[in-house]
C-alpha cells in the first residue's frame, strides 16, 4: 500500500511540474514584456539616473563610449554593445549542481549581509547560491550554444533606443539575459522557495519573474529604504525595511502576501540628554556623491568650535574614486576616512550624523544618534525618502547648531514618528524565526502536486 502510495505520488508531482513548464513556456513572452516595463519604469527614477550620469562622469572611457553610441544610434554598434550586456549578464550566472529545495542570489555585499541571517536559521531547508562570477563555468558556455537569436537583441535594442536613453536600454538587454538565465535553470530543478534580496535592479527582476513564470514560492528581505517608483512584483513573503517602506511597496502596487518588518529593538537607544561640547561628527555618504557639497559641508562643520573631529564613511559602492586623495589633501587630522566595517561600529564612534538620501540615517536615529539630512549631498532629489518631511529628521541649514538639532528630537511626539520607520519593538532573531516559519510553510506546500499545478495566488494579508 505504502508502495503504491509513493509511485502515484511521484506520477502525480511529476506531471503537475510537466504542466507548470508548459505553461511558463506560453507565458514566457508575456513576463519578459512585463519585466521590460518594469525595468524601464523603475529607471525613471531621478536617483537612476542621477548615478549612470555619474557614473559617466567619472570614467573617460565611458563617456567617450557614450557620446559614440548617440552619434551611431542608428548603426549596429548600439545593438553590438548591447548583445555584450546580455552575455555579460547571462554568463555570470554559475550552475549549481543540486537543483531543489531553496535557491537565493545576493550579488550586492548588502543584499548578502540581509540575506544570510535568515538560512542560518531555516535548518530544514537546503538553500543553494546561485553565485555571480566574472569568468562563465562550463555548464553556461555549453547553456549559450542553445538555439539564440541576437538578432532579437538588436531588435530590441534598437526599438527602445528610439525613445529612451542608452544606459536604459542596456539595463533592459542585461534584464533579458539575467531571465533566460534562471527560467533555464529553474525548469531544469526542482525548487521550491526563492529568496531575493534586490527589487529594482535587472538580476533582482529577472530572478523574481523567472520564478514566478515556474510557480516557485518568491521571498523578499530588503536592504534599505526602496527607491520609487518600484517594480510592481509579486511576493509571498516581504521582510521590509519599515512601515514607511511597506506603505511605499503598496502604493507603487507591489503584492505581498504577507509582510513582516524587520526588528531594531536591540539597536534602539534613548536620544541623549544633552550632547558633549567638543563633538565626533559623521559624515554617512551615498554611493553617488556630490563632490562639492561635501567639500563645502566639510569646511562649514571644520569651522565650528565644538567640532573636534570628523569621521567621513563612503558608501560600499563608492563611485567617487578621488574620495581618499581628497581627505589626504585636506592635511587636517581632524577629518577621517572610516575603513568602512560595521556601520553601527561608525554610528557608535561619533556624537552627531550628517547624511543625505541614506537609509542609515534611521540606523543613526534608532541608535540615538542625533541626526541632520543634508540636502543635494548626492545625486538625488531632496528628501527622496520624505525623513525631513514625516518628521523623523532634523533637517541641515545655514543656521544649524548642535543644540537645536537636539531639541529636535526631545519633541513628545518625535518617538511615534520613529516607530514608522524603525520596528523598535521586536529584536531582529524574533522577527528572523517568524519568517523562516513562514518560508518553510511555503516551501511545504510548493512540494505538493496540488499547488504546483494550480496558478499562484498572491493575496494580501498584511
Amino acid at each position: 500500500m505504502s508502495a503504491t502510495s509513493n509511485f502515484g505520488s511521484t506520477t502525480n508531482s511529476a506531471s503537475a511540474a510537466a504542466l507548470a513548464k508548459i505553461d511558463a513556456a506560453k507565458n514566457s513572452d508575456w513576463v519578459l514584456c512585463r519585466g521590460i516595463r518594469e525595468m524601464l519604469r523603475c529607471d525613471e527614477s531621478g536617483v537612476v539616473q542621477g548615478i549612470a550620469h555619474y557614473v559617466i562622469s567619472q570614467h573617460r572611457s565611458l563617456r567617450l563610449l557614450s557620446a559614440l553610441i548617440e552619434k551611431t544610434r542608428n548603426s549596429p554598434l548600439p545593438g553590438l554593445i548591447a548583445l555584450i550586456g546580455w552575455l555579460r549578464s547571462f554568463l555570470s550566472v554559475r550552475s549549481i549542481k543540486d537543483r531543489e529545495d531553496g535557491v537565493w542570489i545576493a550579488r550586492l555585499s548588502n543584499e548578502r549581509r540581509a540575506i544570510e541571517p535568515f538560512l542560518s536559521l531555516s535548518s530544514d531547508l537546503n538553500w543553494h547560491e546561485l553565485e555571480f562570477r566574472p569568468l562563465p563555468d562550463p555548464t553556461a558556455l555549453l547553456a549559450l550554444l542553445k538555439g539564440r537569436n541576437p538578432k532579437a537583441i538588436f531588435r530590441i535594442t534598437r526599438r527602445l533606443h528610439r525613445r529612451y536613453h542608452f544606459f536604459k536600454v542596456l539595463r533592459v538587454i542585461e534584464f533579458i539575459g539575467f531571465h533566460t538565465r534562471y527560467a533555464e535553470i529553474f525548469q531544469q530543478g526542482d525548487f521550491k522557495i526563492a529568496l531575493v534580496s534586490n527589487h529594482s535592479n535587472p538580476h533582482g527582476i529577472a530572478f523574481n519573474l523567472a520564478a514566478r513564470k515556474l510557480r516557485i514560492p518568491t521571498v523578499l528581505i530588503t536592504h534599505g529604504m526602496p527607491v520609487r517608483p518600484v517594480a510592481r512584483l509579486s511576493y509571498n513573503l516581504a521582510v521590509v525595511h519599515n512601515e514607511a517602506a511597506h506603505q511605499s511597496y503598496a502604493e507603487d502596487g507591489c503584492l505581498m502576501g504577507r509582510v513582516l518588518i524587520h526588528g531594531r529593538r536591540q539597536n534602539y537607544a534613548a536620544m541623549p540628554k544633552a550632547l558633549p561640547y567638543s563633538l565626533s561628527a559623521g559624515i554617512f555618504l551615498c554611493k553617488d556623491v556630490n563632490e562639492h557639497r561635501l567639500r563645502t559641508l566639510t569646511a562649514e562643520l571644520l569651522s565650528q568650535t565644538r567640532i573636534g573631529r570628523v569621521l567621513i564613511r563612503p558608501h560600499p559602492k563608492n563611485l567617487w574614486k578621488g574620495l581618499p586623495k581628497w581627505i589626504e589633501s585636506l592635511r587636517d587630522g581632524r577629518v577621517t576616512l572610516s575603513s568602512c566595517g560595521s556601520v553601527s561600529n561608525d554610528i557608535q564612534q561619533v556624537d552627531i550624523v550628517l547624511g543625505g538620501n541614506s537609509s542609515v540615517l534611521v540606523d543613526a536615529v534608532t541608535a540615538g544618534r542625533p541626526v541632520a539630512f543634508v540636502a543635494n549631498l548626492d545625486s538625488g532629489p531632496p528628501d527622496l525618502h520624505c525623513f525631513v518631511a514625516r518628521g523623523l529628521v532634523y533637517s541641515f541649514d545655514d543656521d544649524w547648531n548642535p543644540d537645536a538639532m537636539l531639541n529636535f528630537y526631545h519633541r513628545p511626539e518625535w518617538p511615534a514618528r520613529l516607530k514608522v520607520f524603525a520596528n523598535i519593538d521586536e529584536d531582529p532573531e524574533q522577527v528572523r524565526k517568524r519568517a523562516v516559519a513562514i518560508m518553510s510553510e511555503l516551501a511545504l506546500e510548493a512540494r505538493s502536486p496540488i499547488s504546483r499545478s494550480l496558478p499562484h495566488k498572491v493575496a494580501r494579508d498584511h
